[in-house]
């Protein structure tokens, strides 16, 4: 009888072309697919020996170096609930945590990882007054209790808005799993402020699960210093850092909410007892301190310290960012590393509000002075997009410098907390470290 038939199924796994390869050599195949959303996609399709292989710890990492993880938005930070802007369909959802922004229409297999950003929650966390984003990096979020600063101040004028986190939390917004850090040492809040906090993800192989340290920059005494919590020894270290013991003389200077840029941390300074201001840098590889001049000198007083540092995509140079708020401009330095003017700041762009589609929203909750406090802030700025806080309305107003529109977020009133960037990445399963609230 003549007709179609169905030829049968090969036996055991003699369909897969690979399956006479070895594991090493499968990896070698899996390290050349161009970016961690085709890895999930072709590993959860194929068998279970390709997801056994992709999903392995040791394998995560070296994809991670040789494939850096592609920026699918921000997460914008609103006072304890982050809430999600989505930069992908360009629309921004009232929800109670933290907010995602795509920044692009998604690739090919990157709508599912978009959609898991846009349903992050930060249920699973143990309730606390609020958790704040404290910093993003290689997929995973690091997030940290602290007081309500739409009740005690945004900066350094109030000594309450400096309080060291009594609690450390890592999050990644794909699998939903988060680990809270055991707390850091009691001696550590005596007498010190809080400057930020940092992510470190390690290449080092400690089997099955994410290496990693978390950083906290504090100022104590007549400078700054770090505390330092592994994954290795599961304990926080205080680390000497005798270049900055004497780096500010008359005690604590006014510093800003800082800034995460090309592995390192930035904060402006503006020292009034010593009429000085400059850059305060962290590296976060080799954990010391050091300081760069800002583009000019006066550029606190001029700018009425609304200065930010910026994310660079591409070239990775130093950027800054400042307002103009008498005449709703924007302006924009580079830091030259060319050899004939290196460390020599360059003046590159000014952005003038008027010629900005939407800032008629920016303006509209009343003008950027009120009772001589300015209420218009540069909160973040990178890849391509400013943020702006209007502490007299309830919105982040998000600046598209390639289109040049302008967007509003939800956000609480008088509060402004970091907008960072998310890159999706595939990583090692979080550790345990059996304190109460991690799954």
């Amino acid at each position: 009888m003549r007709g179609k038939c169905r030829r049968p199924a090969p036996p055991g796994g003699a369909g897969d072309a690979t399956a006479v390869l070895g594991d090493a050599d499968l990896e070698e195949i899996l390290l050349r697919l161009p970016s961690a959303a085709d890895l999930a996609r072709a590993a959860a399709l194929v068998c279970r020996r390709w997801r056994r292989v992709a999903f392995g710890a040791a394998f995560l990492r070296r994809f991670r170096r040789l494939h850096p993880p592609q920026l699918l938005g921000f997460f914008v930070c609103k006072g304890g609930r982050p809430y999600r802007y989505d930069a992908l369909d360009r629309t921004p959802l009232p929800v109670l945590d933290p907010t995602f922004l795509p920044v692009a229409p998604p690739s090919p297999g990157v709508g599912g990882a978009a959609r898991r950003c846009w349903d992050f929650s930060l249920t699973s966390l143990p309730s606390v007054d609020y958790w704040s984003l404290a910093d993003s990096r290689d997929g995973l979020l690091l997030f940290c209790s602290s007081c309500d600063r739409s009740i005690c101040g945004h900066h350094l004028d109030l000594p309450d808005c400096r309080n060291i986190p009594k609690h450390f939390a890592i999050c990644n917004p794909l699998s939903g799993h988060s680990v809270l850090l055991p707390a850091p040492p009691d001696h550590l809040y005596l007498v010190s402020y809080y400057l930020g906090a940092a992510l470190v993800i390690s290449d080092k192989d400690e089997g099955d699960s994410l290496s990693f340290e978390v950083l906290i920059a504090t100022f104590f005494h007549k400078g700054p210093r770090l505390c330092v919590f592994s994954s290795s020894s599961q304990e926080w270290a205080v680390l000497p850092c005798p270049d900055t013991k004497k780096l500010y003389t008359f005690g604590m200077p006014w510093i800003d909410d800082g800034a995460h840029a090309s592995g390192r941390m930035y904060w402006v300074v503006h020292d009034w007892e010593m009429e000085s201001e400059h850059i305060l840098v962290l590296d976060l590889q080799t954990k010391k301190f050091s300081t760069i001049n800002l583009p000019c000198s006066g550029m606190c007083e001029m700018y009425d310290s609304n200065i930010k540092v910026m994310r660079s995509e591409g070239d990775r140079d130093l950027r800054v960012v400042a307002m103009v708020l008498s005449s709703c401009t924007l302006h924009f330095w580079r830091r030259d590393r060319s050899r004939s003017a290196k460390g020599r700041w360059l003046k590159e762009d000014v952005v003038k509000f008027v010629s900005v589609d939407g800032m008629v929203d920016l303006l509209m909750g009343g003008v950027p002075y009120c009772n001589n406090a300015m209420t218009l802030r540069i909160i973040d700025a990178g890849e391509g997009f400013v943020f702006i806080k209007h502490n007299e309305t309830p919105w982040v107003f998000v600046l598209n410098l390639q289109e040049m529109t302008m967007q509003k977020l939800p956000n609480r009133e008088r509060y402004s907390g970091h907008a960072l960037p998310y890159r999706m990445a595939l990583s090692p399963a979080l550790p345990n470290f059996d304190e109460e609230g991690n799954h």
